[in-house]
């Protein structure tokens, strides 16, 4: 019943202030960077894999598959039947470039076009 659309279940639920969440996490990483300050330079230890042994595998492919796979695709089937589009050139603007609105001039109504008419 909760899941069935409407408002979400912590809709109303308080936000942390993302001022102070970004003032915890600049000082995670300045503690991070006092604890070990040439961690950054070092390279990663390597993993080794201890349990690593045989698995048998109980699933077999059809001989059948492979026998597609060494075939030529067929033309109009399959995803690669389709011809590469080719680029068209970019096609040169005359003129001078389009007037691009300032903010201030979109904010005020009186600057509008369509206030003064």
């Amino acid at each position: 019943m909760f899941g069935c659309g409407g408002q979400p279940a912590l809709a109303n639920a308080p936000h942390p202030d993302t001022g102070a969440v970004a003032g915890v996490a600049a000082a995670a990483a300045a503690a991070a960077v006092l604890a070990d300050p040439d961690a950054a330079n070092r390279k990663p230890e390597k993993k080794e894999v201890e349990n690593k042994r045989e698995i048998e595998v109980k699933e077999n492919v059809p001989a059948s598959v492979f026998d597609h796979l060494e075939q030529p695709a067929a033309a109009g089937s399959g995803s690669g039947s389709a011809e590469p589009v080719k680029a068209t050139p970019a096609v040169k603007r005359k003129g001078p470039p389009p007037k691009i609105p300032l903010p201030k001039d979109v904010a005020d109504p009186a600057n509008r076009d369509d206030a003064n008419r």
